[in-house]
């Protein structure tokens, strides 16, 4: 039993002199702090992913002026529709199409809203004094095909057509 104890004792002694001494002849420069370890992985994915094409981010700016809306009256909503050629079927398929709507006046108190956007609005009150209210939509369409095409709609929950 003494014999087990002392061969116990004798090799938890080797096993921490073993670790001191390796310990002990590493630097610091031996370990990366965690700094280093994130730009690390940071290069190697911007290398790794600089072909790539889900990586590259392609923005196209379309503005809807007020002439550009034409009421359907198949649909009873307000669309204005563009030519999109920047539209590749890989988008298409598997990118994000985000349209959004800037209200208000820039720099002023301008804000983005994404799109689809509904609102409710009070419209007064009808003859008996009941409130009225509507909802109106504004939305888009993508369309990958020939032609390729963006179309942004307004659509009244009343199909009304308001006048602008």
């Amino acid at each position: 039993m003494r014999k087990r104890i002392v061969k116990l004792l004798l090799s938890t002694f080797v096993l921490v002199a073993l670790m001191l001494v390796g310990y002990s002849c590493s630097t610091s420069d031996d370990y990366l702090d965690e700094f280093e370890v994130r730009r690390l992985i940071e290069e190697a994915l911007r290398e790794n992913n600089k072909e790539l094409e889900f990586t590259k981010w392609k923005i196209v700016n379309i503005t809807v002026n007020k002439g550009d809306w034409k009421w359907s009256d198949d649909e009873s909503q307000w669309e204005a529709i563009y030519d999109l050629p920047d539209l590749t079927e890989f988008i298409y398929e598997n990118g994000a199409l985000i349209g959004y709507l800037f209200l208000g006046e820039q720099g002023v108190d301008e804000v983005q809203k994404l799109l689809p956007y509904v609102n409710t609005y009070y419209d007064g009150d009808d003859s008996n004094g009941n409130p009225i209210y509507f909802t109106e939509t504004i939305s888009v369409d993508y369309q990958y095909g020939k032609p390729r095409m963006v179309a942004f709609f307004i659509k009244d929950s009343q199909l009304a057509k308001d006048l602008a």
